[in-house]
C-alpha cells in the first residue's frame, strides 16, 4: 500500500507535469504508484489550488499545465535537501562552470531546511568530498554501490556518526565499525576515506564493496584530510 503523504505526492505530480507536454491518467499513476482514481483526485486537488490543469476530453487524452507555467515553491524533505546538497558540493570540488555562479546561494537556501545545530556540518560539506584522478585500473570492477546501503553512508557521513558494516575485499567478508571523514571521487569509483575501528588505522573502502550499513550512536569529529591521506602513502594517486 503506498502510504506516501498527499502534499508528498501532490509535489510528485507537478514535478512530472513540467516534465514534458503531456500525461495520461494511467501513465500518471504508473510513475507514482497509485490507481488512476487517486490521480484524478490528486489533480482536483491541484486544480482547486490553481493550478491551471489542462484535459483533452475522450479515450486516451491526456493532462498538462500550460508552457511557461510557474508551478509554485518546490518543498523538500530533508534527506532531498541532503541530497541536493551533496550533489553541490561535488559539483563545486568538480569546477563545474554550470553551477559556480550560483552555487553559494543555493547551499544557503537549502541549509534552511536543516536545524540550526546541523548548519555547521552543511557549510563544511564541501571540504569533506575529495576528487582524485581516474580509476583506470579498477573502471572495469567497479559497480553501482547497493542502493540499501547509500542512505545510512549518506546520514553517516553528514551527521558525523559512526558506520557498522559489512566489507567484501577479495571473497572475504569482514564485519568493522568505520567512521566516514572523507568521500573520494576517483572516477568512476567512489570511496570512503574512514577510521577503521578493527583495525585501529586509516583505510579506504570502496563504496561498491559494502554490503551492508547501518548507523550507530557513536559520533567523531572530522579529522585532517592530510594527515590521512598521508598514512596511505601512494596508493590514492596510483588509482
Amino acid at each position: 500500500m503506498n502510504r506516501e503523504p498527499v502534499t508528498d505526492r501532490l509535489d510528485r505530480v507537478l514535478g512530472l507535469l513540467a516534465s514534458r507536454p503531456s500525461w495520461t491518467a494511467p501513465e500518471l499513476a504508473a510513475e507514482l504508484g497509485v490507481c488512476v482514481r487517486t490521480v484524478r483526485r490528486d489533480l482536483s486537488r491541484l486544480a482547486a489550488r490553481g493550478v491551471p490543469i489542462e484535459s483533452d476530453a475522450g479515450r486516451g487524452g491526456g493532462v498538462r499545465v500550460p508552457a511557461r507555467t510557474g508551478l509554485g515553491r518546490v518543498q523538500l524533505d530533508a534527506r532531498e535537501a541532503l541530497d541536493l546538497l551533496l550533489a553541490l558540493a561535488l559539483a563545486e570540488r568538480l569546477g563545474s562552470p554550470l553551477l559556480l555562479s550560483t552555487v553559494k546561494g543555493l547551499r544557503q537556501k537549502l541549509s534552511a531546511a536543516f536545524p540550526l545545530e546541523e548548519r555547521a556540518r552543511v557549510s563544511g560539506l564541501r571540504r569533506r568530498i575529495l576528487v582524485g584522478p581516474t580509476s583506470r585500473n579498477i573502471a572495469e570492477s567497479w559497480k553501482a554501490p547497493r542502493a540499501a546501503v547509500l542512505r545510512p553512508i549518506q546520514e553517516s557521513f553528514f551527521e558525523q556518526r559512526a558506520l557498522e558494516l559489512t566489507y567484501r575485499a577479495n571473497d572475504v567478508r569482514t564485519v568493522r565499525v568505520v567512521e566516514p571523514h572523507y568521500l573520494l571521487l576517483s572516477w568512476p569509483a567512489w570511496f570512503l576515506l574512514v577510521w577503521d575501528h578493527l583495525r585501529g588505522a586509516v583505510r579506504m573502502l570502496r563504496v561498491d564493496r559494502i554490503e551492508s550499513a547501518r548507523l550507530t550512536g557513536s559520533t567523531f569529529r572530522v579529522r585532517s584530510s592530510e594527515s590521512m591521506l598521508a598514512t596511505l602513502g601512494d596508493v590514492f594517486a596510483a588509482l
